[in-house]
Formats: C-alpha cells, structure tokens, sequence
C-alpha cells in the first residue's frame, strides 16, 4: 500500500509541474493586434481597403481617373477637411477622392461683390439691391481667374455671386485662410436667412483694411444642393456650389478713409411689418446715450427680430447688424419663445418696452423686455387726407366730407381699414390721419398721428416719395383701393382693374422660396375676373410648405403682401389638407393636384382636389 501511494504522489506532482508550465507559457504568449479598415472611395465607389494596425497610419495613394486629375483625399465626402495621412488609426476611417477636370471649360460668368457694411462699396450695393461696374470682379486673360480689390470696414458682410440674386454664391466657404500670418483673424463666417452650408454664409470683416480677393473658378466640376428642401430646376443656379473653387486674399493696408457710422434699429417681423423692411417712427428704436429703447404692441405668437440702418453723412443703406433671441437678457427670456434661427416669439399679447444696450462683440450685446398686457392700442378712427378729387388739404375733416374720407374695418376687430374707389391723378398727394374712435369733431390738434410714404408698402411704381416731403405722392392716373393695417401700420394701394394684381406662389418643394416672378409660379386671373387661380401638384411623399407673395400689377419689388393660413377661406373641399397644426404658412403632405383659389372679394384662398393619388 505504501509503495502504490508513493506512485500516486509522483504523478500528481508530475501534473502539477506540466499545468504550471502550461500556465507560464501562456502569460508569455503576445496578444493580438487590433485592425481597422480604411476605406478610399471616389463617390459612393469603394476604390480600395486597407487593414491598418491600431496606431499605425494610412497610406496615401494616388488613384487615376480618366478626364480627371486626382487633387487629394478628404475626410468628408463634402472636401471640407482634407484627411490626416499623420495621425494614428484607431477606428476605421473612410478617405474620399477629389478630381478636377483634366480640360477645364472658359468661365464666361461675371462675379461682383454683394453684400452690405459702411464701406464705401458694400453701403452701395445694399445686400445686392444695386450691382454696377465699379462691383464687378477682373477676370485674367486665359484663366478662370477673378479678382477684386476694396477696403472694408469691421462688421462688413459680403459673397461673390452673378447678379443681385445671389446666383452662383461664393461665400466663406470658400476662403483659404481667415487669419493673416501673425495671427490676426481678418474673417469670419456670419449666418444667412435659411438653411445655408458655409459655402453660402456671408464672409464678414473683423479687420478693416485694403484687401484683394482672387477666386478661381472650376465650372466643369460645378455641383448643386439638389437634397435642399428648397431646390428646384427653376432656382438651381441658386445652389450651385463647388469646392473645387477657392478664394485667396491678401490685406494691402489699412483703409484709405475712416468713415463715421449711425447705426439704427428697427423692429421686423411676421405680422409686425410682414417680414418688410418697414423704416418708420412706428418700427424705429429711439436712441440715447448709445442705449436703443422701442415701445411696441405685439400680438402673440408674432415672430419678429431687429434690423439695423447705417447712416453715412447723408447715405443710408440697410446694415449688417442683427439682434435677436442670442442677445436677451436672462431676466427677459421668460417673455418668449425662441425659433431655431435665433427669431424672438411673443408669448402674450400686449406693450413691449424693448431696451438694447449694444457692444463691441455681437454676442455681447443685451436686449431687455418688459410687458404690460393691460396697456392695448386704443380704438382709433381713420381718413384720408391729401390734394386729390379736386380738394386740398384739411376737406376730410368737414361734417359734409367726413363719411367720403373715412376708412372702413374690413372685418370687425382686425385692425384692417379700406377706402375704394379713390380717384388719384399724377401728382397728387395724400396721407392718412387717425383719431380716437367716436371723434365727431375733426381738427390739426385733436388729431392723434398721421401714416405717410414710409408706411407704403404695396404700392409699386404707381406712388413716389415726393423730393423733401414724406407725403404719398400719385405717380400715375387711376382708381385705387387703399388700405391700412392698424397693427404692421403698412399701407397698400392697388389700382382698380380688371387684372390689377399679379400673385406670386412661393415655397418649400414648390419653387424653393425663391424670390423671383417667372409666369410658372404666377396665379392667372379666372375667366369672369373675379378670382385668381394656380393648380399645385403634391408629389408623394414630399410635402410643400408655401403661401402667396401678391403685388400691384406691374410692382413685383420687394416681398409682397403675405398671404398665409391667416387668408384660408371656408368654401374649398381641400382646405383641411393645407392648414397646418403651427406656423403661418400652407402645408400639405397628401398626394395629388389641386386648384388653388384666390377670390378678390373676400380676399380669401380656397383649396379644391382635381385628383388624389
């Protein structure tokens, strides 16, 4: 017995010694190494994958494309940021090819300058209101090569497009570099109205100086944002981008002339001045000490934000300067609701008293608010006065006279005053007076504010600002209709006619919310001439968002008159398919085709089906 034992012993020491050095081998064993992918693609095209170890790099190669020359790799399919070839994988990566075309095609396109500042050449074109020679690029015999050389001023905002609307847009996207070689920054990129990738966003000036921008152009290898929601064949040129396409710039010196600037604001908003640029005394923020205040009655839910004014000796121009919901003060937020983009939304109904105390840096800058439901606009009566009719100033307020001149509320409690028939020759000119409701006795003093020129917005080329007068004057013989909004405080006056409007359709997947009249998107006048029709194809599954621009014929400058939900009439069998849940403007996901009505009487836009999918 003792003899097996000893046996036994041996072997399971035996064993131990083998699992022992089992053990010891594998803590010696190498662990393995991870691996990533890196992906090179031309486009969506897979070209090549490597297997690269963690912590070692990709290795840059040069792919051949016939009719292309290969220009490098990017980390992004958009070419924003090249991809780094010296920093370690440590994930899988994806390189993508950028190619130029091996024959590049004759830029025949024209650039200018666009945009607005205090700098002699910004403040006359005016965010592009105005383009001439003296803001046109030069282009280099034989190249696709422009250039162009201005001083600006801090705070100026500017791109390089075709013409005044914005085609072709070459923006800070664009820009090589926006510091100069010390260090300084000399450029930044400042936000557009709308959905706008970099290659749209303005360029703004943080440096004053005499500069010289060259931007060299690839035409061939142009692309377009055909993804964007508001893209369509009619205002392609409109996203047309390439980044292919570079500007490069040096700083000459400072400016040649210092200018001194008077910056004023001015409230703009939904149903406050409907989206207009309204200067006036109703919109203006008074200015003292360098401290801006404005008092002013603003319904719920309008959306509304400030727009700045540059004075320059006698020169104005609309400026680059914009406070909104960035700029309230924490005590101030509480009174409203704040759109994506920055606009500021009322929450409630009544007298806003607005305070903004500007700074060096934008951001900076702090917009107080304080609200007084209680305080409304009191009832008001309104006239017309003015040299037309073959009267003279002051007839509107004798008792005879009273009921001629008298505004009319088009429906009771909207604020919204009309005056037809108004006989007007070249020449003539009027204004309108306002005074407490139930005045029966009119005279200079109990009068309580008159509306001029300033408050015109509908009008067209039919009424003229006379030279050193505020009146409307009448630039063309009629019979208008003319009205007041109480609240936005805008006249329009539309000429009595047959066809006396053209009416625009403007929207998402309609015609991008492009701001143009082509006869595509015009509404035509119905055969008795009482109403104004369009038929609208919903495609399915691609919803429209849209509503009317409607102008005094002839007159398509500018905006428009707005026409949203607010004008949703009650006869169309269709009309619950395009009035949304919020917003103001018409929205509709349901398939199909559409007549589109616009009744002159009523002022009201009906919807009918013609077919649904």
């Amino acid at each position: 017995m003792r003899k097996a034992t000893k046996w036994l012993g041996i072997v399971l020491a035996s064993a131990v010694c083998v699992t022992s050095v089992s053990l010891l081998a594998a803590c010696d064993k190498e662990p393995e190494t991870k691996e990533y992918t890196v992906t090179y693609y031309d486009g969506n095209t897979a070209l090549r994958e490597q297997k690269v170890k963690e912590g070692e790099k990709a290795t840059k190669w040069t792919p051949s494309k016939t009719d292309y020359v290969f220009v490098d790799w990017f980390a992004t399919p958009n070419f924003v940021h090249k991809f780094d070839f010296e920093t370690a994988i440590t994930e899988d990566k994806s390189a993508f090819a950028q190619w130029v075309s091996a024959n590049q095609s004759v830029d025949t396109r024209e650039y200018y300058i666009v945009g607005s500042g205090t700098s002699p050449i910004l403040k006359n074109s005016n965010w592009g209101k105005h383009i001439d020679s003296t803001m046109k690029m030069s282009k280099a015999d034989g190249k696709n090569e422009y250039s162009f050389t201005t001083d600006l001023n801090k705070g100026d905002e500017f791109q390089f497009a075709i013409d005044t609307d914005w085609k072709n847009q070459r923006g800070v996207g664009y820009l090589e570099t926006m510091k100069l070689a010390d260090g300084r920054v000399a450029f930044s990129g400042s936000s557009t109205i709308g959905d706008n990738p970099d290659y749209r966003l303005n360029i703004k000036c943080e440096l004053a100086g005499n500069y010289t921008f060259t931007l060299s152009t690839h035409p061939d290898d142009d692309k377009y944002e055909t993804e964007h929601s508001q893209y369509t064949e009619e205002s392609k040129e409109n996203f047309n981008y390439n980044p292919l396409d570079k500007i490069k710039w040096v700083r000459n010196g400072d400016v040649s002339q210092e200018v001194e600037v008077e910056t004023d604001f001015y409230i703009k908003g939904e149903h406050i001045t409907k989206w207009q640029n309204v200067y006036n005394a109703s919109t203006k923020m008074s200015k003292n000490d360098g401290v801006y205040t404005l008092e002013v009655y603003l319904k719920a839910n309008d959306v509304f934000m400030f727009i700045s004014r540059n004075t320059i000796g006698t020169e104005v121009s609309d400026g680059t300067a914009f406070i909104r919901g960035n700029n309230l003060d924490d005590a101030s937020k509480a009174l409203f609701d704040q759109r994506p983009n920055g606009d500021i939304i009322a929450k409630a109904s009544g007298t806003y008293t607005f305070t903004y105390v500007p700074a060096a840096e934008p951001t900076a800058a702090k917009l107080s608010a304080t609200l007084d439901v209680s305080k409304v606009p009191a009832a008001r009566d309104f006239y017309l006065d003015g040299t037309y009719g073959g009267g003279t100033w002051g007839d509107f307020m004798k008792p005879a006279n009273m009921a001629a001149h008298k505004f009319t509320e088009t429906e009771e409690g909207s604020g919204v005053y009309t005056i037809s028939g108004v006989q007007l020759k070249a020449g003539n000119e009027l204004v309108i007076r306002s005074y407490a409701a139930g005045t029966t006795e009119l005279t200079w003093d109990n009068g309580k504010g008159n509306y001029s020129y300033d408050n015109l917005v509908g009008g067209g080329t039919d009424f003229v600002k006379p030279e050193g007068g505020t009146n409307i004057k009448t630039a063309a013989d009629g019979t208008y209709d003319i009205t007041f909004d109480t609240y936005s405080k805008i006249i329009t006056i539309l000429k009595q006619s047959a066809d006396n409007l053209d009416i625009y359709i403007k929207g998402a997947n309609v015609n991008g919310w492009a701001h143009n009249f082509s006869k595509d998107y015009v509404m035509t006048i119905s055969a008795d001439e009482t109403k104004y029709e369009y038929t609208l194809t919903v495609e399915d599954g691609k919803a429209v968002e849209f509503g009317f621009a409607k102008y005094p014929k002839g007159g398509n400058t500018g905006y428009g008159d707005y026409l949203g939900v607010d004008a949703i009439g009650t006869s169309g069998d269709a009309n619950s398919d395009f009035t949304p849940e919020d917003g103001t403007n018409f929205k509709c996901s349901k398939a199909g085709t559409y007549k589109i009505v616009y009744d002159k009487e009523s002022g009201n836009i009906d919807f009918y089906a013609v077919t649904n999918a």
